[in-house]
């Protein structure tokens, strides 16, 4: 099979929902993964190039299966998308009253989870030969600037330790590897409501005035992807300015 398998996790997440759509209209084909039931738009479940898998990829042994299953379907992977990622409920208060097990659930969500994906797929990535292949993790402006979160933000930025330990090794097979930083990031449905949290929080950090859109962010993950070849080992913040 010569069509390029774009497989995407946390695939039914506002960013990554963009990024689906993003890829499924360049006639890629695309595998999302989420520990949710589907709840993708109704278009993209009647494409002949779209499947989606429900799965928790904290659990390194549904990776595996994943794994498995997409190898003997497919037999490779072109660019491995890790969108997966969220705060703990408890750590939105601070570091006083983050539970012990919620800094564990953070931590293996936006950091660990990555981690397992990129080595538990990479045997497929290394199969794809014809075209330029590579990994996009998502991170967070969390990583770089206070907006609390503290095990959120640790995790998001250990993405960047994590990717700067590796590049190496993997241009060694061709593939490259790099991070998106989203500030906060909103959905034009979103926009259209003009709810208060669009209007108001945060808007005032924002330079140009404006949140990043979730296409805004498919669009840096489809350039590194397709357009900017000659890139790895860096981290691409799209943010509107929001951590100057």
């Amino acid at each position: 099979m010569d069509k390029e398998i774009i497989v995407i996790t946390g695939g039914d997440g506002k960013i990554a929902r963009a990024i689906v759509e993003k890829y499924l209209n360049n006639g890629s084909h695309v595998i999302a993964i989420d520990i949710k039931e589907n709840t993708n738009k109704k278009e993209f479940l009647e494409k002949e190039n779209y499947e989606y898998y429900q799965a928790d990829i904290t659990n390194a042994e549904e990776i595996l299966k994943l794994k498995e299953k997409i190898e003997n379907k497919y037999g490779k992977i072109t660019h491995l998308i890790s969108a997966a990622g969220a705060p703990v409920q408890t750590e939105i208060n601070g570091i006083e009253n983050v539970t012990i097990e919620d800094i564990d659930r953070s931590i293996k969500l936006n950091l660990n989870a990555h981690i397992y994906c990129t080595k538990i797929f990479l045997p497929l990535i290394e199969k794809e030969n014809e075209k330029s292949k590579s990994i996009v993790i998502i991170s967070s402006v969390n990583a770089l600037k206070s907006f609390d979160l503290p095990a959120y933000s640790a995790g998001k930025a250990g993405i960047f330790g994590f990717i700067k330990a590796i590049t190496k090794d993997l241009a060694k097979k061709k593939i490259r590897i790099n991070a998106i930083t989203p500030g906060t990031t909103v959905t034009e449905e979103e926009i259209a409501l003009g709810s208060e949290f669009i209007n108001y929080k945060y808007k005032s950090m924002i330079p140009l005035g404006e949140f990043t859109k979730t296409t805004d962010i498919a669009d840096a993950v489809f350039s590194i992807t397709h357009i900017t070849k000659a890139i790895t080992g860096q981290n691409l913040v799209v943010d509107s300015g929001q951590i100057v």
